[in-house]
């Protein structure tokens, strides 16, 4: 009697390359919980639900989609994600790289462009973080200072601006440091004689942010004022949940639980410290500084998405993690300081209190738009990009597999009309140029079998698809997949 063979099946795993971090949240989480009962407090529940959620992205029992192979019934699994804001880097990269493709082919026009990147004091820090409507007012105090700078150097009075700007809320050492990264268009868009709208560019120098900061400083500290805020944050008491607490700690690198409570973040220190000085177009006052010294011309359309990738990156970057043989993580940082600071080294306890500090706001946009590229904006058709149609194009949203979480149910389809979202297949093709529907034995094209979600039944479905199947092949370093062969 013949013996059919066992078919492959493939299970790509999310968040692969952060198996370091998933152990070191999985073991400082409960930690964290426990010490903030010592004390009486405890974290938001959306928080809360931050850290559950991430150590459960990518659990096959959650859910995945079924792909098959028509030619040679090679299997594949492709594991729903946790789809969190805070600090999952698999959900975070997707993000990012989504959020970029859709600001360069759908929302900023194909004109020059400008990074300008706005810091406010470390006073007003913790109050923004905690306040979303005070960010957005300082934010929105800003951009109409640098919008008059616009138009007086155009000397076009009646021209609009445009911009979209990502509040990060995280710094190189994981602490709480919320400012603003801002995606402008160099110039303003008016109006000819003949009606047709047209830009203007201008582009300023290192004096013209040396008065831009000055005036931008005094407009949010007015703002601020008329909003009834007018102490520093040591006036400030923190809320009745825990994250206020956590947030301050964080805020003054510092450990806020535990038996460091109170003392600075460990440093590693590799070299001497050095005079700082402040790079082209920046400048600073009485806190507040403003950097504008990265701009790129209309046709850099792949710089501008690169760019647009980093000012929506996570916070963390795995491949500056690592796991120390005491059981401390050590996060390298993307610049060594001026004091020589090159790494800090964190418990499991203190990461998790750290991560918890940076989580977002429920409700509270981290993306906001302004001037001619807002939703409701007049102009706004006018100028954002034309999307581009072909039948290639058409046929490969028909076909390419989008998850959806949407009233507690996943769905597989093409992208929304007008949601901004990019296909799962597209999004690998465009990124890491991988066909997410080759099949990984033959490259024929897969089909979509089923999405499977609900209780019980990922955890039936994948314990038929690897039974009687050798174990897993183990994927290499830093890949997301792990093959079964068949026995």
């Amino acid at each position: 009697m013949p013996v059919r063979a066992a078919m492959p099946v493939t299970v790509e795993l999310r968040g692969a390359g952060d198996r370091q971090l998933r152990e070191i949240v999985r073991e400082g989480f409960p930690q964290l919980v426990r010490e903030l009962a010592r004390h009486g407090r405890a974290l938001p529940r959306h928080v809360e639900r931050e850290f559950k959620a991430y150590l459960g992205c990518g659990d096959a029992a959650l859910g995945f989609a079924w792909l098959e192979c028509g030619s040679c019934k090679h299997h594949r699994l492709v594991l729903f994600s946790c789809k969190t804001r805070g600090f999952c880097p698999s959900c975070g990269g997707r993000r990012m790289a989504e959020g970029a493709a859709n600001l360069v082919d759908k929302v900023i026009p194909r004109v020059a462009t400008r990074q300008w990147v706005l810091t406010v004091p470390w006073k007003r820090r913790w109050l923004l973080a905690r306040r979303p409507d005070l960010a957005d007012g300082v934010l929105r105090a800003a951009l109409r200072a640098v919008e008059r700078w616009y138009r007086g150097a155009t000397g076009r009075p009646g021209g609009r601006c445009g911009s979209v700007t990502a509040i990060q809320r995280f710094g190189s050492a994981v602490n709480l440091n919320l400012h603003f990264h801002v995606v402008h268009i160099d110039g303003v868009f008016d109006r000819g004689a003949d009606g047709a709208l047209r830009f203007f560019r201008a582009a300023p120098t290192t004096e013209d942010i040396e008065g831009l900061v000055v005036e931008i400083a005094l407009g949010c500290e007015r703002w601020l004022a008329r909003q009834g805020v007018a102490g520093d944050v040591e006036d400030a008491e923190p809320d009745d949940d825990a994250q206020g607490v956590l947030q301050l700690a964080s805020l003054g690198g510092t450990v806020a639980l535990g038996e460091r409570a109170g003392r600075k973040v460990r440093r590693v220190v590799m070299l001497g410290g050095k005079e700082f000085a402040l790079a082209p177009r920046c400048a600073t006052f009485e806190g507040y500084n403003v950097h504008a010294n990265v701009a790129l011309p209309a046709h850099d359309r792949k710089g501008l998405e690169r760019l647009c990738r980093y000012v929506l990156r996570p916070p963390l970057a795995v491949d500056r993690i690592e796991r120390r043989p005491d059981g401390r993580a050590r996060v390298g940082m993307k610049r060594v300081w001026s004091d020589g600071t090159g790494a800090i080294e964190l418990s499991p306890l203190e990461l998790a209190e750290k991560l918890a500090a940076i989580v977002p706001p429920p409700r509270a946009n981290q993306v906001l738009y302004h001037g001619v590229l807002a939703g409701n904006a007049a102009w706004r058709k006018e100028v954002v990009p034309k999307a581009a149609s072909s039948a290639e194009a058409a046929r490969e949203a028909r076909l390419s597999l989008r998850l959806v979480k949407k009233d507690g149910k996943r769905r597989a389809g093409g992208p929304a009309p007008g949601d901004g979202s990019i296909c799962w297949a597209e999004l690998l093709k465009r990124v890491f140029a991988v066909d997410g529907w080759a099949c990984p034995s033959c490259g024929e094209r897969m089909h979509l079998r089923a999405v499977v979600d609900g209780a019980g039944a990922p955890t039936r479905i994948l314990t038929g698809l690897l039974r009687a199947r050798g174990p897993p092949v183990a994927p290499p370093e830093g890949e997301g997949r792990a093959v079964y062969a068949g026995a």
